[in-house]
């Protein structure tokens, strides 16, 4: 548990980064930097690849130019090569080795003498982000244990709904047993139940007080709607935890990932 904590720390911080402005890079790239030095599972994970690691050569190779001479980032196709490089150059950021706003000017610039950061975020941190996510199988382990649950039980037979319904972990009484699709096809519902079993997880490692409790129990309601696939009630939830998480900074980050899942949908909808 604790080593799922520190990788979904990095996680967070990760995403911290990606959603932030120009101004406050600085200090995400150090959060981030120190939450890989405390974590000893990263950081065996980073050492490795940074060891088979030829940092001179690859930085040559990923910011060079092309035909027209114009400068261009191109990312090594080699993962470890990727979890190295990005690392490196994160250091090498905060330790005033390169700088950041030349940095993304020379080689991620969307708009010629216009500074921004998306192409750094999408292009760098993200495929940093989910190699490491990848390599703990983060998002796969849940549904690992109850895949190895199922086969302890029922064997290879096909479920009922109702069986089914036993290995999902609801610590409250559900009002319903009907299930329009047990297993969780959309995958609107998929993304939100999971971000919702990742807040429940985070308000865990938090002082109980009756607004945890609260947000807890509505978040439980949002696994619910995501089993029945009830995009009314989700929706309806979502815009109530919206005000119901106010203060709660350890779902900021969170809260806004549930948010954009719903829109999502709902654009998605409005686009038919």
């Amino acid at each position: 548990m604790e080593k799922l904590f520190s990788v979904k720390n990095f996680i967070n911080l990760c995403n911290e980064l990606i959603e932030t402005k120009l101004l406050f890079v600085d200090k995400k790239i150090e959060a981030i930097l120190e939450a890989i030095a405390t974590s000893p599972e990263i950081y065996e994970l980073l050492s490795e690849c940074v060891n088979q690691f030829n940092k001179d050569k690859e930085f040559e190779k990923a910011f060079t130019k092309d035909s027209n001479g114009n400068k261009v980032f191109i990312m090594p196709k080699e993962e470890y090569k990727i979890l190295a490089l990005v690392f490196c150059l994160l250091a090498d950021i905060k330790n005033g080795k390169i700088e950041f706003d030349q940095l993304v000017a020379d080689y991620f610039s969307e708009e010629p003498g216009k500074l921004t950061v998306s192409l750094f975020m999408k292009n760098v941190i993200e495929p940093f982000k989910n190699l490491v996510k990848d390599a703990f199988q983060l998002q796969d382990e849940l549904e690992n244990n109850l895949t190895e649950n199922l086969n302890e039980q029922y064997g290879d037979r096909e479920l009922t709904p109702e069986e089914k319904l036993k290995i999902v972990p609801f610590p409250i009484e559900r009002s319903s047993n009907y299930l329009k699709d047990p297993t969780g096809i959309c995958q609107t519902f998929i993304l939100a139940k999971n971000v919702a079993i990742e807040m429940i997880e985070r308000l865990n490692e938090e002082k109980s007080n009756q607004q945890i409790e609260d947000v807890i129990f509505m978040l439980h309601s949002v696994i619910i709607s995501c089993i029945e696939q009830d995009f009314d009630l989700l929706n309806g939830l979502v815009t109530g935890l919206k005000y119901s998480t106010k203060g709660v900074r350890v779902l900021k980050h969170l809260m806004k990932e549930l948010e954009e899942i719903v829109k999502d949908q709902i654009d998605h909808e409005k686009s038919k």
